[in-house]
């Protein structure tokens, strides 16, 4: 199995010639797909254009696309030569990202955007994986107030993550508003890149730190399917929830790291499972949104434990024999567990 990863490097320092040459071949690139005027580009950027690019907006810049057997990597990881029409033999960057470049892997077509001043490489590998066998699960379940829940098949113990990510998007919905009020449109722009970045900066620790934890426990991880989670949405507070939480970026940053170790990623239907109690399957209340109390056996539990035990059952029942062995959890373990967390509300 291949998988695939898009390295984010920023072109580090270069010099002012080199920083010119790539200056021109971009802005080059941008003129003729919005004209049509070729004003000297290397002929296999402006093929890459033509391919990726059918359709053109003026207000829009375009990434220089760089095909993949013409990316030169250096062997300390720390150069990318790409090929611009004024440099015959190609043009050396210096790139440095949060994350060195991997050895063995066969880099595929790759882009570059400008941002302000300088230049981003988004460079694309892709390695062969082998899919690991698991003899756990770890479920994650998303939510409002803490954006990923996880629990383990093993022992039952839920982790919270993601606390912080409500607030930041309230702090920057309530600084819009102000600016809004003041007329500052140019502020608000700015405000928003800014949020953009804090947001993914903790959406990827998130999602390195499940993945981690799916590693070190052996397991595969069992996923909430979101695919028309938008058009089920019902009423002005779930609708909100929807469009302000990150769900589904989340879901995939968790989907590529994983792949790229060779965790096995399951999604199932989780419809009902935020309202049904997760001892006894009837249907439970919820009277405020972190709390679940079922009214057959009075469970009275934290809401997304509650709703990521659901999930990690769902998983049990998805995953079948060729797929590893999963260990089912002791008895006395799971009703050790919910005797600790059942105050958790």
């Amino acid at each position: 199995m291949f998988t695939v990863k898009t390295m984010k490097l920023k072109v580090e320092n270069p010099t002012k010639t080199k920083f010119e040459l790539l200056n021109q071949e971009y802005e080059k690139l941008n003129f003729f797909l919005k004209t049509g005027i070729d004003l000297g580009l290397y002929s296999a950027n402006k093929q890459q254009a033509l391919r990726f690019f059918k359709k053109i907006k003026q207000e829009k810049e375009y990434p220089l696309s760089v095909r993949n057997d013409l990316i030169r990597i250096s062997e300390n990881k720390r150069f990318v030569k790409i090929p611009v029409k004024d440099r015959r033999k190609g043009l050396w960057l210096p790139v440095k990202g949060y994350e060195e470049i991997p050895f063995g892997c066969k880099v595929r077509e790759s882009k570059i955007k400008k941002r302000n001043d300088y230049f981003i490489l988004l460079l694309t590998v892709q390695k062969e994986i082998k899919i690991k066998s698991c003899s756990n699960i770890l479920a994650v379940d998303l939510g409002e107030k803490v954006i990923a829940t996880t629990v383990l098949s093993l022992n039952q113990r839920p982790t919270f993550y993601g606390r912080e990510i409500r607030g930041i998007r309230t702090h920057y919905s309530w600084l819009r508003k102000r600016l809004g009020e003041k007329k500052l449109l140019r502020k608000i722009k700015q405000l928003r890149n800014k949020e953009k970045r804090v947001v993914d900066y903790h959406l990827h620790k998130i999602a390195k730190n499940i993945v981690v934890l799916a590693v070190n426990s052996s397991a595969s991880i069992v996923l909430g399917d979101l695919k028309g989670i938008r058009k089920s949405a019902k009423g002005k507070r779930m609708n909100r929830i929807v469009s302000n939480m990150p769900f589904y970026k989340l879901t995939k940053y968790i989907e590529y790291k994983a792949s790229w170790l060779g965790i096995k990623v399951i999604k199932i239907n989780e419809r009902g499972t935020s309202h049904t109690c997760s001892r006894c399957g009837s249907e439970g209340k919820r009277p405020y949104q972190g709390l679940f109390i079922c009214p057959n056996c009075g469970y009275k539990v934290n809401a997304d434990y509650n709703g990521c035990k659901n999930i990690m059952k769902r998983g049990l029942e998805t995953i079948s024999s060729s797929d590893g062995v999963v260990v089912e959890p002791a008895q006395n373990c799971v009703q050790n567990t919910e005797a600790t967390f059942d105050r958790w509300w």
